[in-house]
């Protein structure tokens, strides 16, 4: 099997495998080449599903676009997608203006974001008032690859990704960051207060893996 080896100062053999299907070994610079081969032979079924899952993923990615016609999801509902003289939404519909995708994507991009601003510094004020924990600030970014995050000054940062999903899971991952100003790590103590807030946080935490896989199948990159 082919696969990309990035050798490192790192103890154990590790398997990634990239939104296009590439499979990428990372092993320790002094690992053996014969060891790090079996051990890809091992993992050999599990490489096969995951990057036929990528490579479908990133084929719908091609094909991924919004247009009057199709529709767009917030709060984990679909909205439909109508024509207007600008990008816009009005509580039920998604407005779009002529125009091809890729030109049109920055500006539905800003909207998200706009919108994910005032929804979730709704919602975590409310989460602030209810838990007493403060963060020092908050900001909506694009991250790719996390939900959330919480820097060692209690800063939050959200992606505006989090609005396509349902509300259960976005409060999950506000009251989640929020706890984080607290316990900087995934210690006992940061999932009991996790849990003190939110009893069914593991539902809702495995719900958003699900979003999550939908969503490597858009292209909002």
């Amino acid at each position: 099997m082919d696969y990309r080896l990035i050798r490192s100062r790192r103890k154990t053999i590790a398997i990634c495998i990239g939104r296009d299907g590439e499979v990428v070994v990372r092993a320790p610079l002094k690992a053996d080449r014969r060891r790090i081969d079996a051990f890809v032979h091992e993992k050999q079924s599990w490489i096969e599903e995951k990057s036929s899952q990528m490579a479908e993923n990133a084929a719908a990615r091609r094909e991924f676009r919004v247009a009057p016609g199709s529709a767009l999801p917030l709060l984990g509902r679909e909205y439909p997608v109508l024509p207007g003289e600008r990008v816009a939404f009005d509580g039920k519909s998604f407005f779009l203006p002529n125009g091809d995708f890729e030109t049109l994507k920055p500006k539905i991009i800003r909207l998200y974001q706009s919108i994910a601003l005032k929804v979730i510094s709704e919602r975590m004020n409310d989460y602030v008032r209810q838990t007493g924990l403060t963060p020092s600030g908050m900001r909506i970014g694009s991250a790719n690859t996390r939900w959330g995050s919480c820097s060692g000054k209690n800063r939050l940062s959200f992606s505006w990704k989090l609005v396509l999903a349902p509300p259960e899971q976005v409060d999950y991952v506000i009251v989640h960051e929020l706890a984080h100003t607290r316990e900087h790590n995934h210690s006992p103590r940061f999932w009991k207060l996790v849990s003190q807030v939110l009893p069914d946080y593991q539902l809702r935490q495995k719900k958003l893996k699900a979003v999550a896989r939908e969503l490597q199948k858009q292209d909002w990159d």
